[in-house]
């Protein structure tokens, strides 16, 4: 079910307060839908409900049951995702531009590409509005770069999921 926005930002809320709580991660993930503009002709509000519709059914099928998806505006979705930190966000936008965005939808009987950008932000232990002001920003320079971008957001303090792995040595193996 695609939430509002008010259900969306709702939804970080006890979701941050959660992952500060269990001190687990939580990745906010913001998407802006570029392409032509459907609100406007040869396209009319209908055409743009059915892009959203099917933008938000392949996004659903990427998607954990405990996930969020919600509309913020017309073109601007948000992801709440908990357990998730930055690094794993950003891999999931990688399969959202494959996946949902890499195939054309039908929009008034045409085939029409969408592209996207994204803004990713953690939350490491911050409050719910610092993860959406961060996510807004980061999502502000993907634009700026153009379609397809991805950023993360630089303050994220939390360390890549890679760093958590400790080499493995002989004295190691040895009680």
């Amino acid at each position: 079910m695609l939430l509002s926005r008010d259900e969306l930002i709702a939804t970080l809320f006890r979701e941050t307060d959660r992952a500060q709580r269990i001190k687990t991660s939580l990745a906010l993930l913001l998407c802006w839908i570029d392409g032509p503009d459907l609100s406007e002709p040869p396209y009319d509000r209908h055409d743009l409900d059915d892009a959203i519709r099917e933008v938000g059914h392949r996004t659903f099928r990427l998607l954990r049951c405990y996930d969020s998806v919600g509309q913020i505006s017309e073109r601007e979705f948000g992801l709440v995702l908990p357990g998730c930190n930055s690094f794993n966000a950003v891999s999931l936008a990688e399969r959202l531009k494959i996946d949902v965005f890499g195939s054309p939808v039908m929009i008034a009987g045409k085939h029409v590409r969408l592209a996207a950008c994204f803004g990713i932000a953690g939350s490491g232990g911050r409050s719910s509005l610092a993860v959406f002001r961060n996510a807004e920003q980061a999502l502000k320079s993907a634009r700026a770069t153009g379609p397809g971008s991805i950023e993360r957001c630089a303050c994220d303090t939390e360390p890549d999921a890679a760093s958590f792995l400790m080499p493995v040595t002989d004295s190691a193996l040895h009680w």
